[in-house]
This record gives structure tokens, C-alpha cells and sequence, in this order.
């Protein structure tokens, strides 16, 4: 936990509801997440998305979905949401701070559970699925960093990429959802995932407690995906036959064949009883942790805001006599050089460094050194493929917002778009139609691939996400 910044807020307020901003927990690709409290003195968790997200209005309409989703979720073993405001000019969300440790982090610090343990955490979460599903919720990306060890119990978190069963946005052909080494073979294949999806990745998150590794071994991202859907899981290492004959029949090929969440319940009845015996050094985590929700690090006093700076007048001949005519035209001359750097920045940014300024803003003044995309210090690459045979009749490739259509394009196809320093945030998508005899796409960033999907003859793909 780290004391507020200085652009930090200091309080959200929704409907006559506030909350206090006390400190910095953490942050990701999404957003940051801050200790809170409300008027009545609960502890909570705020969650902001990062403001470049709040004026996508898709953003907006998805995020409003999911935080009325997650609301219907309750259940002992979930993170309660107890408030949101999608109408705020940076959206945000409330839920209750648990003073917890990740199974990761538990797992990676003090190795693999014991097997008593892993039952107990089994029984936790299998409830935490009934209730998923009975509010019908998939979770998608269930794994152990979304599985929070606390003194009561573990506690499932995390509905970012959750969907209503009924909701239509479920998932798109060509689409994954979810963490390679955790996700089914369905979501892997890019087909709807239902919630015997989350049954796989309950197994593969029970696999990894027992194990310490992951069920498909390491490697990149594609090559996880690729053994998912063509190879067992490496289960070998889980001394207890019971909990190894759980897993195998959570992480069945086929989804038909998993067990139900309410049937895990079921079999796992009275597993549970006494929470789950964790490591001493995860117990002191805990308190360390619940300690410092009690007293948060103090926020630095606000900065004063910078004094202007005074414009220098400008110099040359006749300056008094004509001074109201030369003033427009240094108006002029600096707004040039202040437009000027960011239409190249953002020329180079949306087609990857081809094109400079239109010609008709270049004309007014030449661009400082700053605007040249040489000059553009880059923080990664995102390649964009597809593999097959014959043409594509359209195909679109968007990074942060800027999208780019293309007409009958040949096959194999590749697109690679180098990325800025700012901002830390990359957003993407990829969309086209299978030609007639099918088509496999990549997305990678630095090589390394981060989805890969495969479309059978017209079918319509969509792959998108952030880094």
C-alpha cells in the first residue's frame, strides 16, 4: 500500500454517497485500485478506470453492464460490489476490502498448499461458483491470482471480463476471454464459454495450489493455448488420489462431461469446515495487511499550482505602431507550433510511422524536431497476422481508438504497428471474415504471441484486448 499521489482524488461521491480516498493498493491495465472508506467508517475498495478509458463510450456502456452484473453476485465467498457510478467523468467502483494474499502470491512465497488446505479452498470457491452462476454469471477468468486467501475463507474476485449468460456479448467467434494456462479449450478456440468454462479453470486453479506450476507447463502465451486443446493436463505431483480424481474430471475435454458447480458443492460437503489452514508466514501477511488498512500511509499535502509564466512580448521593427496586427499573426505562429508536433505524434501513432502531418497544417510553420517519428521513443510492437490461403474481402486492425480498414486483402497477411512510450495503456482489436477456405489469426506484442485464434470458411472473427 502506498501513500496518494498528487493528482490522486481525494474523495468519489455518488447519489448523496461518499467515499474517502486513503491510499494507493495497487494498479493495472484497467485502472487503479485505492483503499477507502465510506460515511459509516467500512473499509472498502475503490476501483477507477484510467481516464483515457472513460471517453470511450463502448467502454462506458460495458462497464455500466458489468458493475450491474457483478452487483447480483453474492454469496460468502465473492468480493461484495456495494457501489458504482459508470456516469462519472472517470467511472468507478466500490467493493469491500479484504485484507487477503493471492493464491499466486501464497503459492509462488511459500510453495504449494497442503492437501487439507486445497480441499478447504476447493469447497470455498465451488460455493463461490454457485453463486456465480445461480446470478447467471460466467467468470472467464478464474485463477489463482483471482482467488483471494483471508482469514474467513477464500473469496473469488475479479468479474472484469464476466458476462450474463443471456447477454448476447458473451463471446464472439474468434474471440478469447481469460489467462493462457488457466483458460478451457473452448475459450482457447474462441467459442461461447459457459459455465462449464470456469469448471476447467477451477480445476486448473486447484492443480496449481497442489503443484505450484501451471497444468500446462510454461512457455509463451501460444504455446499454452495450442497444449490446452491438445494435450493432458500435468497433474502429476498431487499425492492425494481424491483431490487428483477431482481435478481430472473438472478439467474434462468435454464441457458436457465437468461436474456442475452445485454438484462440486455437493461432493465436497463439509470440506470446509474451519477455512482453509494456510502457511504462517501467509497468516502474518494477512494481519500485516488488515494493520495497514487501519492505518493507511498519510497523503502528501496538495501541491500548489504552478504560477503562470509571462509571455515575452514580441520583438522586431515598428513593433508599437503595429502592434494589434503582429499579435494576431504571433497567435497564429504559436498555435502552429503548438498543433504542429501532436498531428505528426498522432499521424505516426495511428498508422504505425507512415504518414506525417496533413499537408495543410505542415504548411503553416515546419515542425519542431519533437514531432518526427525517429524522435518517438518506442515501447513495443503489436503485430497483427493472418494465415490462409486466398483474399480477404475486408479486414479492420484498431490500436488505441484509430482503426483502419482494408479491401481484398491477400493472404498471409501481417501488420506490425510500433507503439509509443506514452501512454503505458495499449488497447487493440481485429476483425474479418474467413475466406472460403478458412483462415488462423496472431496478435503479438515483441514477438511474443498474446491470442491466436483459427475461423472456418465465412465465419466472422473478432479478436481485441489490452496490454
Amino acid at each position: 500500500m502506498r501513500p496518494l499521489e498528487p493528482d490522486d482524488p481525494r474523495s468519489v461521491e455518488t447519489m448523496g454517497r461518499r467515499y474517502r480516498v486513503l491510499a494507493r493498493i495497487g494498479s493495472g491495465g484497467m485502472g487503479v485500485v485505492y483503499l477507502g472508506r465510506s460515511a459509516a467508517g467500512r473499509t472498502v475498495a475503490i476501483k477507477m478506470v484510467h481516464p483515457e478509458f472513460a471517453a470511450d463510450h463502448d467502454f462506458r456502456a460495458r462497464f455500466e453492464r458489468e458493475a450491474k452484473v457483478a452487483r447480483s453476485v453474492g454469496g460468502g465467498f465473492t468480493a461484495a460490489v456495494i457501489d458504482a457510478d459508470p456516469g462519472a467523468e472517470v467511472p468507478w467502483l466500490v467493493t469491500e476490502f479484504l485484507p487477503s494474499v493471492s493464491l499466486r502470491d501464497a503459492v509462488h512465497t511459500s510453495g504449494p498448499l497442503a492437501a487439507d488446505a486445497v480441499w478447504a479452498l476447493a469447497a470455498g470457491v465451488a460455493e463461490a461458483l454457485v453463486s456465480i452462476h445461480g446470478a447467471g454469471v460466467v467468470h472467464r477468468d478464474l485463477k489463482p491470482a483471482n482467488v483471494l486467501l483471508t482469514a474467513d475463507g477464500p473469496r473469488v474476485i475479479d468479474f472484469g471480463i464476466a458476462r450474463a449468460v443471456d447477454s448476447s456479448s458473451i463471446s464472439r467467434p474468434g474471440e478469447q476471454a481469460g489467462s493462457p494456462g488457466f483458460m478451457s479449450p473452448e475459450q482457447v478456440a474462441g467459442v461461447t464459454a459457459g459455465p462449464s468454462g470456469d469448471i476447467f479453470s477451477f480445476g486448473s486453479t486447484l492443480a496449481f495450489a497442489c503443484t505450484g506450476r501451471e497444468p500446462f507447463g510454461e512457455g509463451p502465451w501460444h504455446a499454452k493455448m495450442l497444449r490446452i486443446q491438445s494435450e493432458p493436463p500435468r497433474l502429476d505431483g498431487i499425492a492425494d488420489d481424491g483431490l487428483r480424481s477431482l481435478i481430472e474430471s473438472c478439467m474434462e475435454l468435454d464441457p458436457e462431461r465437468r461436474p456442475t458447480a452445485r454438484r462440486l458443492v455437493e461432493n465436497l460437503s463439509g470440506r470446509g469446515e474451519g477455512g482453509v489452514p494456510l502457511p504462517s508466514a501467509v497468516v502474518a501477511e494477512i494481519d500485516r495487511r488488515r494493520t495497514e488498512a487501519e492505518n493507511p500511509p498519510p497523503a502528501p499535502p496538495p501541491q500548489p499550482a504552478p504560477a503562470p509564466q509571462p509571455v515575452p512580448p514580441p520583438s522586431g521593427p515598428d513593433l508599437r505602431r503595429r502592434g494589434p496586427v503582429l499579435g494576431a499573426a504571433g497567435a497564429a505562429v504559436l498555435l502552429a507550433a503548438v498543433v504542429l508536433p501532436v498531428a505528426g505524434w498522432y499521424a505516426f501513432r495511428g498508422d504505425g510511422g507512415a504518414s506525417a502531418a496533413p499537408a495543410s497544417t505542415a504548411s503553416a510553420a515546419p515542425a519542431s524536431p519533437s514531432a518526427s517519428p525517429t524522435s518517438t521513443a518506442t515501447r513495443a510492437e503489436i503485430t497483427f497476422s493472418i494465415e490462409g490461403d486466398g483474399r480477404i474481402g475486408s479486414l479492420t486492425y484498431m490500436v488505441n481508438g484509430k482503426s483502419t480498414k482494408l479491401e481484398k486483402v491477400k493472404l498471409p497477411w501481417r501488420k506490425t504497428v510500433p507503439m509509443p512510450e506514452w501512454p503505458p495503456r495499449i488497447s487493440w482489436k481485429l476483425t474479418y471474415r474467413a475466406p472460403a477456405g478458412g483462415a488462423s489469426h496472431t496478435v503479438a506484442v515483441d514477438g511474443n504471441v498474446i491470442i491466436a485464434g483459427r475461423g472456418s470458411a465465412g465465419s466472422d472473427m473478432a479478436a481485441e484486448g489490452l496490454f
